[in-house]
């Protein structure tokens, strides 16, 4: 029998676009996860409701199968070298690195413009054949990464929690004898958060020191699956609903900084609500790094706690902006060159 602890997420970028989904594709590497992925299958399936003069309302024979779609949802703990994967399938796809060694990815949540995000395949299942399964053209509709308020001692890992949605789910083999690369969790603890007004240069920041306790964003595409008349009972195309979104919470020690620079901002007389431009930026080993750069339009500042200190719980809203012309960037700096190896 299958066991779930044998469970497991096998992924490989296709060819083509949301605009032209391509076929799936064998995986290359493993995506370590922290929970069982459930890939669920939908076939619009129905039985028409007619009248035959029974107590029963569906008829032998008449039941039907309409146009299919699947969705799925997947967590795990962030790592500097498999990040990029996520962003592809969500921030914007087929971009290629800079420098040599460390390599730099930039990664935009593009706004405008034709859509670049690339669809996934992602292999899931157990050691049992009947057990194994295959996702098309997956794309991440909903992305939050982020980690838990810090103590010591204790760890508090950058994680991300995915969701999205597919062409097709397949009953199909593993891809055999793959293997996970040697991957680097980012840790909220070595986490620092840089702000400073909305004409400072990203770059320019200044460390808002001893005082970053709790991260998280989340961002939306509100994707959607795009059909038409066909031979076929699945989607070719995929597309927004909505335009892209996102929002962030923030734990922020108590400071004359924090108070001017956050909690006066929220709290500031007039009709124009406070923005900040933030960096949240987390080193790893050697030259990784990865740096978080966004607007922050402050929609709540309450008073919170940590362990019994006085803090600011910040909640806020992803805003545009010109600089990136875009509404949030990742930069992520690792020994990455290459993400079809």
């Amino acid at each position: 029998m299958g066991e779930n602890v044998f469970h497991v997420a096998q992924i490989a970028p296709q060819s083509g676009t949301m605009a032209a989904l391509g076929s799936s594709v064998a995986a290359i590497t493993i995506l370590p996860v922290t929970e069982v992925i459930t890939p669920e299958l939908d076939r619009g399936t129905t039985w028409p409701q007619e009248d035959y003069g029974r107590n029963l309302a569906n008829a032998a024979g008449r039941g039907y199968h309409g146009l299919r779609a699947a969705n799925w949802s997947m967590t795990g703990e962030l790592t500097f070298e498999q990040f990029m994967h996520l962003l592809e399938m969500h921030f914007e796809g087929g971009v290629s690195p800079t420098g040599t060694d460390p390599y730099t990815w930039v990664y935009q949540l593009e706004n405008v413009g034709t859509p670049t995000v690339i669809p996934y395949t992602i292999e899931t299942g157990s050691e049992v054949s009947q057990d194994q399964y295959e996702l098309v053209s997956c794309l991440i509709d909903e992305l939050t990464l982020g980690y838990d308020a810090l103590a010591a001692p204790g760890a508090s890992p950058w994680t991300y929690e995915a969701s999205g949605l597919a062409v097709n789910r397949v009953q199909a083999a593993l891809t055999a004898s793959l293997g996970s690369t040697a991957v680097e969790t980012l840790q909220g603890h070595r986490t620092i958060i840089k702000e400073g007004t909305t004409a400072t240069a990203f770059a320019s920041l200044a460390e808002l020191a001893a005082s970053l306790v709790q991260f998280s964003m989340t961002t939306r595409r509100s994707l959607v699956l795009r059909p038409y008349g066909s031979a076929g009972d699945t989607a070719s195309k995929m597309g927004f609903s909505e335009k892209a979104n996102g929002e962030f919470t923030a734990m922020i020690a108590h400071g004359a900084t924090a108070k001017t620079n956050i909690h006066d901002i929220y709290n500031v007389s007039g009709a124009v609500a406070g923005e900040r431009r933030w960096r949240i930026e987390t080193p790893g080993s050697g030259s990784k790094v990865a740096d978080l750069d966004f607007r922050a339009g402050f929609m709540n500042v309450e008073r919170g706690e940590r362990d019994g200190e006085a803090t600011y719980e910040v909640n806020g809203e992803i805003v545009y902006d010109a600089t990136l012309a875009a509404g949030a960037q990742w930069t992520v700096v690792n020994s990455v060159d290459d993400l079809t190896p």
